[in-house]
């Protein structure tokens, strides 16, 4: 009767054990997933002595973008493809931002991290004043 009391406790101690180790790993992926997450923002870059300035879009996160498209936001809207973005990469963008904001106020960017999530940067003009809204793109 001792063993199987024994069993039964050690079997209890590996389920709690293996739960606690579940919790651990999806921690990790979560914390290796934020490290690499790309951030795509609209930019206006400043006039220099290579570029005219004018709108633009930045990957200000710590990792590439892939599959970058933007847009309106309009259902009818033209969806425009970038391809990937470096970190740090800047797209030289104006007319089609300036057309967006003057159309529907808004730019819509999608784009994936190199693990597969999809993010959505939404970004407003209304009255001079931008307002940029960051979304992870849930599938169902």
């Amino acid at each position: 009767m001792s063993i199987v009391g024994l069993t039964l406790v050690t079997l209890i101690v590996l389920k709690h054990y293996a739960a606690d180790t579940k919790t651990i790993a999806r921690a990790s992926v979560s914390q290796l997933e934020t490290s690499q997450m790309p951030f795509l923002a609209v930019i206006m870059r400043p006039n220099t002595t290579h570029s005219n300035g004018g709108w633009g879009i930045e990957n200000q996160g710590f990792g590439p973008a892939i599959n970058v498209t933007y847009s309106s936001g309009h259902k009818d809207a033209a969806l425009i493809r970038l391809g990937s973005m470096p970190r740090e990469d800047i797209q030289a963008v104006h007319a089609d931002i300036e057309d967006a904001f003057r159309a529907t106020r808004q730019v819509v960017i999608e784009y994936e991290s190199l693990s597969g999530l999809k993010y959505r940067t939404i970004v407003t003009r209304f009255d001079g004043v931008i307002n940029t809204q960051f979304h992870k793109v849930t599938t169902a």
